[in-house]
């Protein structure tokens, strides 16, 4: 197939429609979940705060195999925060241990009502037994939504003095790569205007 000026023309015209709605929708999303993830993981593991809270979501990385086969050590887990009417047995929760020294995500196995109080009890899907301390509502961050593979393993390792470093070298890298393109096009154009090229050749069909 020969391709014409016209239908070069409309072609490149459409792929600039699709690049400038890409920039209007889809961009700004992806920027504004990559800032939420740095913010997240600098508060954790830069300024080593246990419990960002961002509109009542959290986010923590699976430390330990009591989840496993579903939830593996270096997951990333998000939680939202929800009313204590609306935890029910099945739901995989996140909670401050009676000690509070560890944070615990596990599933609910049942739901006791003892002298007037909620109590949750829990039990890691990979466990062998039912966790001997009883939950309380008080005690609970959040209700698990969603994992990320392997993220926090990623974020763990980024936000450490060689991962930043690696991430600023590798933005410098992709900025001097765009800039050396758009340096290249500008001269190609200039060349063109220069000799009187014309930018695309009739073909005869």
């Amino acid at each position: 197939m020969i391709y014409t000026d016209k239908m070069i023309k409309t072609r490149k015209g459409n792929i600039k429609k699709i690049h400038k709605i890409l920039k209007i929708i889809i961009y700004p999303i992806i920027i504004a979940i990559l800032l939420v993830i740095l913010y997240l993981g600098y508060m954790r593991y830069v300024k080593h705060e246990k419990d960002v809270n961002i509109f009542g979501f959290r986010q923590y990385v699976v430390a330990t195999g009591s989840m496993e086969p579903q939830y593996n050590i270096g997951d990333l887990i998000i939680t939202r925060e929800i009313p204590e009417e609306e935890i029910k047995i099945g739901d995989i929760i996140n909670y401050i241990s009676e000690n509070k020294t560890d944070t615990i995500t596990h599933r609910v196995v049942d739901i006791i009502e003892k002298d007037g109080q909620t109590y949750y009890k829990t039990k890691g899907d990979n466990n062998n037994s039912e966790d001997s301390e009883l939950v309380q509502y008080s005690q609970i961050k959040g209700k698990l939504l969603f994992k990320v593979s392997k993220l926090g393993t990623l974020l763990t390792e980024m936000f450490t003095g060689t991962g930043i470093a690696i991430l600023i070298i590798i933005i410098i890298i992709s900025y001097t790569k765009d800039k050396d393109k758009e340096e290249k096009i500008l001269a190609r154009e200039n060349a063109r205007k220069l000799y009187n090229v014309p930018k695309y050749e009739e073909n005869d069909t």
